[in-house]
């Protein structure tokens, strides 16, 4: 991912993660994502409305693509077209 200012709402993240078959449960403590075959994915407690850590799409983006689930390049064409204006 190139190293720049490009940001996603939480609600995005979700629907992209949703989409690929994991199941969000939200505690006081974090949101935790699960898919059986695929396992666990924590974050910390977001609003829909927030804009995801820089830090928190790094960590997702290798597991997606070490699991086969979505490689580097598709996870960067999702980012570029979250970032476009409306």
């Amino acid at each position: 991912m190139k190293k720049n200012k490009q940001s996603i709402l939480f609600a995005e993240f979700r629907q992209l993660l949703e989409g690929l078959g994991y199941k969000l449960k939200r505690t006081e403590a974090g949101e935790i994502f699960h898919n059986a075959k695929e396992g666990l994915m924590l974050f910390r407690r977001y609003g829909d409305d927030e804009s995801v850590y820089p830090g928190d799409l790094l960590r997702t983006r290798k597991f997606l693509d070490l699991r086969g689930l979505l490689d580097e390049a598709d996870f960067d064409t999702f980012m570029q077209r979250a970032n476009k204006p409306a």
